[in-house]
This record gives C-alpha cells, sequence and structure tokens, in this order.
C-alpha cells in the first residue's frame, strides 16, 4: 500500500519543487521510502509502504529500457499467475505485484487492467507514446483523484497533494456541495473542487499531452452484468462459501506482520475464522472496547477470539481519547467527509498498526447481503405501502410528532419511525435517498441555494440506471444493494476505511469485495438475504460453523459515535466557533442555529447534519490557512 501522484505539463517539466511537495502530503501513506522521476513532460513521486518483497521494489519502477514507468497503490492478488505468463521475453528483477505491470502493458496495452485481481490505483508512463495511463480496480477500494485547468493535469491518492501544484482547481464546486450536505461525502466523480474529478470504479483514463495542453480518454473497463441465479439456498451457501475462503486465502500473501480487524460482527467475525482455517499459526486480532457500553462490542470480538483461540489484542478507548483525535483526522481531509465514524475507525486502525502492517476487515458484507437496518425498512415498508392512503396519512402524521432524541430508548425509536415514514414513499429512489440522507427534516432551509435535495435525486436516478443494467430485471430491493454497493460503498465507506488505515499506514484488505463474491452476491435473490426475522441469511448459513452462538444470536450494533451529544456538549464552543469563522454563502448561519436549538432540546435529531457543517467549517479554515483558494 502506497501513496502516488504526478504532474503532467506540456509546456515544460514538472518542477522538483512540486513533486516534493505532493510526495510530503502524502507520508503517512508510505513511510519506508520515497521516489520520483521526471521524463519530459511527465513528472511522478511515490511513496512506500513495503508489504511485498521489502527489500526490492522501491518505485517508481520500470521496464529493461526505463521506456515504460509506474508508480502503484494497492495490491495485485493474481501476481504470481501473470509473472508465470511472462516468464519468456521478459526481465523481472524483483518479486513484487508492482513490476508485473509494466510488462503485461507492453504485452497488451491499456486492456492489461482488464487481467488484474486485486485493489488498485496507479499511474503508467509510456514514454514511446508518450501517454499517461491511469487505473483504478473495479470495486473502487483504494482512491485516485485528478485536476485539470484545461492545460496541465495532475492525479494523486489524496486530494490534498493537489494544492502542491501550480493547477487551477477551478474554486468550490456549488452541485458537489449540494450532493456532501446530503449524503456527507462527494460522490464520484466530483469532487469539493470544480477542476478536480475522481476516477470511478472499474475506470481507467488515457492522458496525453498535446499542443493545446492535455487530453483525457475515460474509459470503463468493468461494467458487470449480472444474471440472476436460481439455485437452493444450500447450493448459495456453498457457492458464497467457496468464494469467500478463496477470497481470503489470497488476502493473506504478505512479507510483513499480517492480522485482521475483529469488531465482534458476523462479518468480521467470518474473516477471522476463515483465516483461522487457512492459517497454521494463531491469527492476529484487534479490537477496539469504548468506556460507553452502548458503543462497545469488545466482549464480542473476545468471545470470537476465545472460539477461534487467535492472539487477541483489545485497547480500550475513552470519549474523550476519541474527542481528541477529532484535529488530528479532520484538519488532515483534502475535501470535507461527514462520516463520523472516521473517527473512531481511526482509532481501530492506530493501534492495529502498533502491531501488524497488513489487516483484513469485514467490509462490503452488509452491502452485499442486506446487513443494514434499512434494508430491513425497505422490506418492511413493500407491506406498508399495501395499506389504504387513508390509513398511511393518518400513520405518517402520527409517526411526525414521535419525540427524536438518541439519548433514550423512545427517542430512538422516534428516530427509527421518523426514518421509516419518509423511507415509505412509493418511488423506488425517493425511497432510498430516505435511507441515505444525512438531512433532516428543516435541514433545507440551511442550505437551500445548493438544491441539495434535486442533485441528490439527480445522482440516485442515475446510479439506479446503472444498477439496471448490473441487475437487469430485478426488484427494486435488489437494485438498492447493487446501488449500493457501486455507489455508497467506494464513495464512503471504502473512502473512510482507506483514510483511517493510510493515516496510521495500516494497509486494510476486504474480502467480501472479490469480484467473484460481489457477483454472485448480487446474482442472489433476496429471499436469500432477508426474511421477516433474519438478515445476511445465506451468509449465516454459509459459515454456521465458524460463527459462535453468542455471534449469530446478536443484533447489529455499527460503528456509531455520539455525536448530536457532542456538538452541544463537549464540542459546543467550537461548533460555535467554527461556524462564526465559516465564509460560504451556501450556509444560513441562523437557520444553523435554529437546528442547534432544536438538538439541545431534544425535540428534533439534525446530529448528522450539524457534523457535516461542523466538518465543513473545519476544512475551509484549514485550507485557507494554507493559502488554497476557494472562489472562482
Amino acid at each position: 500500500m502506497c501513496g502516488i501522484a504526478g504532474v503532467l505539463d506540456p509546456n515544460g517539466s514538472p518542477s522538483e519543487s512540486t513533486l516534493t511537495g505532493m510526495n510530503a502530503r502524502l507520508e503517512h501513506r508510505g513511510p519506508d521510502g520515497s521516489g520520483t522521476h521526471v521524463d519530459g513532460p511527465v513528472g511522478l513521486t511515490h511513496r512506500r509502504l513495503a508489504i511485498i518483497d521489502p527489500e526490492a521494489g522501491h518505485q517508481p519502477l520500470f521496464n529493461e529500457d526505463g521506456s515504460v514507468c509506474v508508480v502503484f497503490n494497492g495490491e495485485i492478488y493474481n501476481h504470481e499467475a501473470l509473472r508465470a505468463e511472462l516468464s519468456s521475453g521478459h526481465t523481472l528483477r524483483t518479486e513484487t505485484d508492482t513490476e508485473v505491470l509494466v510488462h503485461l502493458y507492453e504485452e497488451h496495452g491499456p486492456s492489461f487492467v482488464e487481467r488484474l485481481d486485486g485493489m488498485f490505483a496507479f499511474a503508467l508512463w509510456d514514454s514511446d507514446r508518450n501517454r499517461l495511463l491511469l487505473a483504478r480496480d473495479r470495486m473502487g477500494i483504494k482512491p485516485l483523484v485528478f485536476a485539470h485547468d484545461g492545460e496541465r493535469f495532475a492525479f494523486a491518492s489524496e486530494l490534498s497533494a493537489l494544492y502542491e501544484t501550480p493547477i487551477d482547481l477551478g474554486g468550490l464546486d456549488r452541485a458537489a456541495l449540494g450532493s456532501y450536505f446530503l449524503f456527507g461525502f462527494f460522490p464520484a466523480p466530483r469532487s469539493v473542487f470544480r477542476n478536480v474529478q475522481k476516477l470511478l470504479p472499474g475506470e481507467l483514463a488515457l492522458v496525453e499531452p498535446t499542443s493545446e495542453g492535455v487530453t483525457i480518454d475515460r474509459r470503463r473497463y468493468y461494467d458487470p452484468t449480472i444474471e440472476p441465479r436460481s439455485v437452493s439456498l444450500e447450493t448459495a451457501a456453498e457457492g458464497i462459501r467457496s468464494r469467500v475462503e478463496r477470497a481470503v486465502e489470497r488476502r493473506l500473501m504478505s512479507d510483513v506482520p499480517l492480522g485482521a480487524f475483529l469488531s465482534g460482527g458476523i462479518d468480521s467475525s467470518i474473516v477471522v475464522g476463515t483465516m483461522a482455517g487457512l492459517m497454521d499459526e494463531p491469527v492476529r486480532t484487534f479490537t477496539v472496547g469504548f468506556d460507553e457500553p452502548r458503543f462497545d462490542e469488545s466482549s464480542a470480538a473476545r468471545a470470537v477470539a476465545a472460539y477461534h483461540e487467535t492472539d487477541h489484542q483489545e485497547y480500550t478507548v475513552t470519549a474523550d481519547d476519541v474527542r481528541e483525535t477529532i484535529p488530528t483526522v479532520l484538519d488532515r481531509l483534502g475535501e470535507p467527509f461527514a462520516d463520523p465514524s472516521l473517527i473512531p475507525t481511526s482509532v481501530v486502525a492506530r493501534e492495529t498498526a502498533r502491531d501488524v502492517t497488513v489487516a483484513l476487515s469485514g467490509d462490503g458484507a452488509d452491502e452485499l447481503f442486506a446487513g443494514y437496518a434499512k434494508y430491513r425498512g425497505e422490506h418492511l415498508s413493500s407491506y406498508y405501502r399495501l395499506l389504504p392512503e387513508p390509513m398511511r396519512r393518518a400513520t405518517n402524521a402520527l409517526l411526525s410528532r414521535v419525540p427524536v432524541d438518541r439519548t433514550s430508548r423512545l427517542g430512538e425509536l422516534g428516530r427509527q419511525a421518523q426514518k421509516f415514514r419518509r423511507g415509505s414513499e412509493p418511488d423506488p429512489v425517493a425511497r432510498h435517498l430516505a435511507w441515505l440522507r444525512i438531512s433532516s427534516e428543516g435541514t433545507e432551509s440551511v442550505t437551500g441555494t445548493l438544491e441539495s435535495k434535486k442533485i441528490g435525486i439527480a445522482t440516485l436516478e442515475a446510479a439506479h440506471e446503472e444498477a439496471q443494467r448490473l441487475v437487469p430485471n430485478r426488484e427494486a430491493f435488489t437494485r438498492m444493494l447493487a446501488v449500493d454497493t457501486r455507489f455508497g460503498l467506494p464513495n464512503q465507506m471504502l473512502h473512510k476505511v482507506d483514510l483511517a488505515g493510510m493515516y496510521s499506514s495500516l494497509e486494510v484488505r476486504v474480502p467480501f469485495l472479490d469480484r467473484e463474491v460481489v457477483e454472485y452476491a448480487l446474482s442472489l435473490p433476496p429471499k436469500y438475504k432477508l426474511t421477516a426475522g433474519t438478515q445476511k441469511r445465506v451468509l449465516r448459513h454459509a459459515f454456521d460453523d465458524v460463527l459462535p452462538p453468542a455471534i449469530t444470536d446478536r443484533k447489529k450494533q455499527g460503528f456509531d459515535m455520539p455525536i448530536g451529544a457532542w456538538l452541544t456538549g463537549p464540542l459546543a464552543s467550537e461548533f460555535d466557533e467554527v461556524l462564526t469563522d465559516v465564509r460560504a454563502p451556501f450556509l444560513d448561519e441562523g437557520a444553523v442555529r435554529r437546528l442547534v436549538r432544536e438538538q439541545r432540546a431534544g425535540t428534533a435529531d439534525h446530529a448528522k447534519f450539524l457534523w457535516s457543517v461542523y466538518v465543513y467549517g473545519r476544512w475551509e479554515r484549514t485550507i485557507r490557512e494554507q493559502e488554497i483558494s476557494i472562489q472562482r
């Protein structure tokens, strides 16, 4: 796992100071070494976190005559098979997966990307053809952003590295900001800046310098069509198990210490149990416990660790510890990212990185096998919508008056009831928006000029149209899972895991997002994933011998934080200070303060939206201090 960056300038070679600055911004992604290469109009730079062949494999890495050069971030799990294909006609000097890329490119051109099995983002420079190739893995596990102002081009693993370039970032993208205040993230391909974009999952870009600037040819190399499978539950379980086991085994390759996150939930427990069956030595597992019982899963993780006799490490952190992590995490963001679970995930990664360099996680299973509460809500709403409209109107009116308060059981039930009310729309896109949005009732007045809801509907409509191509002629529930896998996962969950892991120089691998697992899971009918009483039905059945009874009977807990209490308690004065300092005309400060009063009074739950305002304010202040222009 590494950090990559570079510049393509048709008017001259990139400056060494620019590349040095970009490299320094990515140091946390690769503390084991760095390298830079300049060739005519292109400059490439790299930070290395050594995983495979630590003694060799320093990047940038070249073919035999130096005409093809690559900087790479990620892992290619089938690199040994690909290496065997290249044994004649090529001289490979290292045992790394990276070196395979330059020679595969020589053999197959840009289409070689289709042969890669792994998580990756890379840039490859072909000096003979005067062409730069960028690519991102199929599921979007690893990030790649680029800036283009019409004359020059730059790319990086994290947006903050682009601050070091002379490229005009184009000012704030108001449409993208609308999405941010609705979802809490910036959906690819857009970013917070008009002239900065993200490669999509399964996309490559061919970038060439010309006399008039730079041309960019973007292509999707992976766009699957997944036909439904008509198989028995037993056959489906066997199919899932065999694919997950192969995926875990592929992700055990490492020349450095390796372990696993263990939350105590089903997904991480399956990963750990599978590792235990494949490894000769005990699995090294890592759990962070919290001193607040409603967020603490350490006892469940301890039960799984005992069941599989793992080498278990447990760290307990206080709410104060987590809050103290906020500045070090938020002030490093290249663009605002308002998932509050980034904070505890960063704590987990920090503690895990003290002992290992690679950790496997269970991310992705909730989207593939319907593990979130919203999927149960979607399932139940299909029955609710059968009620006569007058009865639904009366029920909705009653639900809208239920008090909302995360600090009490009744208030939490009220919050869920109101979300269910919003998620019972007849239109599947509108329902999906209700489940995904972080904004609550009354927040539209805060960012009204951004037209967040309108933008969100358009964004999700496009995602549902793509899902219809991926899973043709399937019910709305399956399309929802496909959208969350292709839209929510790379933009939110995987982005969070990449940031949290890389801030502590920790590589995180996600076996549930293996291509075979994803395509098989999406081909299965909804009844194998969710019933009235069971979620992740086929996954539980497939691994019933791996999961101790104490885990299979547990209710999903999630990795949430009491942000509402923070913003109206310990962080209240800081929130007010940040809000006062924001210079964004699209934010109505008076309307924000009204939401704060409602939050403090317990009459509404605006916590996630207020957190997005807080994160944006901190980000704006940070880049202003760095003299980065956000105006246009």
